[in-house]
C-alpha cells in the first residue's frame, strides 16, 4: 500500500511556523525601526515643507522621497495608530536623515522641533511679520510692534549697552530697521521663539555679512552714510531683476541723486501703496514718491540682499541716466539720453 509523502505537509507546517515567528517578531522589529535613523551617518539638514492641509499619507510619501525615513508603511501605520495625522503642523521643518522616525514625528506634530524661516531678498518688515504669523510663531503684528519697540530702544539713553554701535551715527540713529534685517534662512525653535531675539539675529547677520573691515573703510571713504547706502541698496533690490545689473542701476541712482535729479523709482511708491501703481498713485503726496520729491525716501523700502548692498557700496560708473527691465528676460536696458530711453520703451515695453 502506497504511503502519502510527508513533504507537502512538512512544508505547510514550516511555512506556518515561519509566519507565526515573523508576526511575533514584528513588534520587536517595528519598535527598533522607530528608533533607527534612515541614515545615521548623514547629519545634514533638510528643509522639509508641510503645506496646510497635507494628509498623513502625503507627508509620509514626501518624507520617504526625501530619504528621511526608510519605510513609509511603518511610518504611516504609526501615525494612524496613534491618531497623529491630525496633529501634523504646517510649516518648514529642519529635519535630517540622522533623526529617528520618532524624532521626526515629534518634530512635525508637537510644534517643538526646529523650523526654517526663509526671508527672501526684498521682503519688508510687514512681509516678515506675515510669514511668522503663517508659521504659527506669532500673532499678526507682533513682529512689526517688536521692531518699533526696538527702534524706541535705539533712541533711548542706554547707548552704552547697545550691541550694534554702527546703528548709532554721530548722536543720530537710523529712522527705521527696515533695510537692516538681513535676508537669509534661519533655523528657529518654536518653543523658545521671541521677536526680540529674532531681530537681534537679523541685525547680527547683517553685521557679519556686510560690515567687514574692508566695507567699513569703503563706507567711510564714500562720503555717504551707512543709512543712505542701505536705502539705495533697498531700491536697487526692487528695481533690478538680475545681479549683473545691480551695480549699473546703483550707479545711475547715485548719479541722479548727486546731480539733483529725482530718483524716479516707482518701487519707492509701491512701498507705500503695496501693489500695482495707478495713474492716481503717481501723484500721491508722499515722501516715498520719488517722482515728485528729490532726495532719498525717509527709510529703506525693503531688506536687501548682499548683491544689492555690495552694488550700492560699489556702484558702476556709466554714461547712462535711464534704465528699464525686460519683463521676459529680466535684463535691464539702458539709455544715456531720454531719446534712447524712449526708444527702449518702444522696443521692450510696447
Amino acid at each position: 500500500m502506497h504511503r502519502p509523502s510527508l513533504k507537502p505537509y512538512l512544508f505547510i507546517i514550516l511555512l506556518a511556523a515561519g509566519i507565526l515567528l515573523g508576526v511575533k517578531g514584528l513588534p520587536a522589529y517595528y519598535g527598533s525601526w522607530l528608533n533607527t535613523p534612515a541614515d545615521a551617518s548623514n547629519t545634514g539638514n533638510v528643509i522639509f515643507d508641510i503645506q496646510f492641509g497635507d494628509s498623513g499619507q502625503t507627508v509620509t510619501e514626501n518624507l520617504k522621497q526625501e530619504g528621511l525615513i526608510s519605510n513609509g508603511y511603518f511610518f504611516y501605520w504609526y501615525l494612524d495608530q496613534e491618531n497623529l495625522g491630525y496633529q501634523i503642523q504646517s510649516g518648514r521643518f529642519v529635519l535630517s536623515p540622522s533623526m529617528t522616525p520618532m524624532e521626526i514625528v515629534n518634530n512635525i506634530t508637537s510644534g517643538k522641533g526646529q523650523m526654517a524661516l526663509t526671508i527672501p531678498e526684498g521682503w519688508t518688515i510687514q512681509k516678515i511679520d506675515n510669514e511668522l504669523m503663517e508659521m504659527g510663531l506669532i500673532q499678526f503684528g507682533e513682529f512689526t510692534t517688536a521692531v518699533q519697540n526696538y527702534q524706541t530702544y535705539l533712541n533711548s539713553t542706554d547707548f552704552y549697552i547697545f550691541p550694534y554701535p554702527w546703528l548709532l551715527q554721530d548722536d543720530w540713529t537710523i529712522p527705521s530697521l527696515e533695510g537692516y534685517l538681513f535676508p537669509e534662512t534661519y533655523y528657529v525653535d518654536p518653543s523658545t521663539f521671541t521677536c526680540d531675539e529674532m531681530i537681534k539675529r537679523l541685525l547680527t547677520t547683517f553685521e557679519s555679512k556686510f560690515l567687514s573691515s574692508e566695507n567699513l573703510e569703503k563706507i567711510t571713504a564714500s562720503n555717504h552714510s551707512l543709512n543712505d547706502i542701505v536705502i539705495i541698496a533697498s531700491i536697487v533690490e526692487r528695481e533690478a531683476l538680475l545681479d549683473e545689473d545691480r551695480p549699473i542701476i546703483a550707479g545711475i541712482l547715485w548719479k541722479r541723486l548727486d546731480n539733483d535729479w529725482k530718483l524716479d523709482a516707482d518701487s519707492t511708491l509701491v512701498y507705500v501703496t503695496g501693489g500695482e501703481l495707478t495713474a492716481e498713485d503717481l501723484s500721491l503726496d508722499s515722501p516715498y514718491n520719488t517722482r515728485l520729491y528729490k532726495d532719498l525716501p525717509p527709510t529703506a523700502i525693503s531688506n536687501p540682499g548682499l548683491p544689492s548692498l555690495e552694488a550700492a557700496l560699489n556702484p558702476e560708473a556709466s554714461d547712462y541716466w535711464f534704465y528699464l527691465n525686460d519683463q521676459e528676460t529680466g535684463k535691464a536696458h539702458y539709455g544715456a539720453t531720454l531719446e534712447e530711453h524712449n526708444q527702449n520703451i518702444e522696443t521692450w515695453l510696447r
